[in-house]
């Protein structure tokens, strides 16, 4: 069982819709930020993401394809990054 990220958006709220989206069918997932809070938007200097969306390897698949019509929808289209 390996973690792989998925996404990568530009700000919590994509992270946060993302992950519920892939919980919501079925697929556990994770987030991991790059912020540093003491260091108010300084990491975003350092990466142009905000952080990462985490799954599972063998649900992959299955979440690229929700990921993509996701992000092809209107809601995805103000968080595309990755």
């Amino acid at each position: 069982m390996a973690i792989k990220a998925i996404y990568r958006p530009a700000d919590e709220l994509m992270a946060n819709a993302v992950r519920d989206l892939f919980e919501e069918n079925g697929i556990p997932a994770m987030i991991r930020s790059f912020q540093i809070p003491a260091y108010d938007g300084l990491a975003r200097i350092m990466r142009p993401v905000w952080g990462e969306v985490l799954v599972d390897e063998e649900d992959m698949a299955k979440a690229k394809e929700l990921l993509d019509a996701f992000l092809s929808t209107d809601a995805g289209e103000a968080g595309k990054q990755e």
